[in-house]
């Protein structure tokens, strides 16, 4: 026969792997239902700042203002 300090113990035990296990289930059913997103990219600005002006310059050729 156990001591009731022993049972005691047991059921925190049970309990606290019972809600681990409810926990994890959870998780893993919200992971499946969202879709995972890829990190956004750093966009470099000094190139599109040069093909901007470039494109400027272009317009400014074809209409004569340079």
């Amino acid at each position: 026969m156990l001591s009731p300090e022993k049972d005691r113990k047991k059921v925190i035990a049970a309990i606290i792997a019972g809600v681990s296990a409810c926990i994890e289930e959870e998780e893993r059913a919200r992971e499946a239902v969202t879709p995972r997103r890829r990190a956004a990219r750093a966009v470099a600005l000094w190139p599109v700042l040069g093909r901007e002006e470039i494109m400027r310059m272009r317009t400014l050729w074809q209409r004569r203002m340079v």
